[in-house]
């Protein structure tokens, strides 16, 4: 009996190491890695929040229409660029439109201020000294003759510059330039074509003296010729050369002027408007296609 249990108890020891070393071989096992095949990635098909699908593939992304965008970019600017230079160009010629019509204005300023010479006391005087052309003189009885056929103009004052002042005008201070000449015991002042005699608390213009001599005239004269003789005209004024001087003499019958200063009377004389100035005759002729006046002999 004590055998039967000794062998028994050897037999437990036994089967107990057997299960201990099968449990051991299974934890080993276990514990060996694992071989996992990875899946390929699957396009969805489906689209994100931003649109573009869900892919792993890499796009070469689409530069065809870069060029064209920039081309386009390209003419847009230089068709800019040619409209600023069409407005910069009305632009400058609407600023020389503006130019030329201030320099009208101004032109047109200068001829008011002229009329308007002096205050009204001077006006007054010029008025005194002057005809009035709207009252035409009609001279009964009397004739004349003259080169040129007629062709009647209205008459319009000529100016000489800013130096030259017409018959009657003021002046309350003489110009430093001027001189002094002697004619008949009568002393005049002159300067720049003008004469002038003292008068009140200042000077007033008068017709040039027949005889007085100056040793220049102002540039703009103009030349006449009349029966192959030189005459030197400047305002309203005729001039002959001799012995380096200009000596004034009275408007030769037959002289053709294309200008006369302010002053001139307007008569009658044979149903024919003419212009009387500084007791010359004078009237109205085309010559070379411009409004002239020629000297004329009026006589009973």
């Amino acid at each position: 009996m004590r055998l039967f249990i000794i062998i028994f108890v050897i037999s437990l020891f036994f089967a107990a190491f057997q299960s201990e070393d099968c449990y051991a071989q299974r934890m080993r096992g276990s514990r060996s890695p694992r071989t996992t095949t990875k899946q390929p990635q699957r396009t969805t098909g489906k689209s994100t929040i931003s649109g573009k699908n869900k892919t792993t593939e890499k796009k070469n992304r689409d530069y065809s229409n870069v060029n064209s965008r920039n081309n386009d970019i390209s003419n847009k600017k230089s068709k800019d660029n040619t409209n600023r230079n069409d407005m910069n160009k009305d632009n400058k010629r609407r600023d020389d439109a503006n130019k030329d019509n201030k320099r009208r204005d101004d032109a047109r300023r200068d001829d008011k201020d002229r009329n308007d010479i002096g205050d009204n006391t001077d006006r007054d005087n010029i008025n005194r000294y002057n005809g009035n052309i709207n009252n035409v003189n009609v001279y009964h009885g009397y004739h004349y003759s003259g080169y040129h056929a007629y062709g009647y103009h209205p008459y319009t004052p000529y100016y000489w510059g800013s130096y030259w002042h017409p018959y009657g005008f003021f002046l309350a201070t003489m110009f430093t330039t001027a001189i002094i000449i002697s004619v008949a015991n009568q002393d005049y002042y002159y300067n720049e074509g003008v004469y002038y005699t003292p008068s009140g608390s200042g000077y007033v213009v008068v017709n040039a003296p027949v005889g007085a001599a100056v040793e220049t005239l102002p540039s703009d004269y103009t030349l006449v010729v009349v029966n192959s003789a030189k005459y030197y005209y400047y305002g309203g004024t005729f001039y002959t050369l001799s012995s380096d001087k200009y000596t004034v003499v009275k408007a030769p019958i037959g002289a053709v002027v294309k200008a006369l200063p302010e002053g001139a009377e307007e008569i009658e004389v044979d149903g024919s408007k003419l212009l009387k100035y500084n007791d010359a005759f004078y009237q109205p002729v085309i010559q070379d296609g411009d409004d002239a006046y020629e000297v004329v002999e009026v006589k009973k």
